[in-house]
């Protein structure tokens, strides 16, 4: 399906890219004004062009997004274990209410905002 039937010819705010390539320029075509592309990995070609334009006529983020190594998520995750941390939910969102969600977020919560999916 035609990225403007999915949004009725707005554009999507927010892609995680991880392919690269010609597919990150799919991506880029498929942003709304405003939108944000997060590179979260290459799974395809090393580098990425893009054409200007669209950058400046709709405002748009690339941002590159880094993660450490195996060894270290598994460290971490054994530490929040033993150490029995737990994150502060500040509100549990049912599916259905996700545009409550985000106002909530904008708002500044506390802790976490969770939505439900089951």
């Amino acid at each position: 399906m035609h990225d403007d039937v999915l949004t009725d010819g707005v554009g999507v705010n927010h892609i995680l890219e991880m392919v690269g390539g010609d597919n990150a320029r799919r991506s880029l075509n498929a942003l709304s004004a405003d939108g944000r592309l997060s590179i979260i990995g290459l799974l395809g070609a090393m580098e990425i062009s893009f054409p200007v334009l669209p950058f400046m006529r709709n405002r748009i983020v690339v941002q590159g997004i880094s993660i450490g190594h195996r060894r270290s998520f598994e460290r971490m995750n054994q530490a929040i274990e033993a150490l029995g941390i737990k994150p502060v939910i500040d509100k549990v969102y049912g599916f259905d209410d996700v545009p409550e969600a985000f106002g909530h977020l904008e708002k500044g919560p506390f802790g976490k905002i969770i939505i439900a999916v089951t």
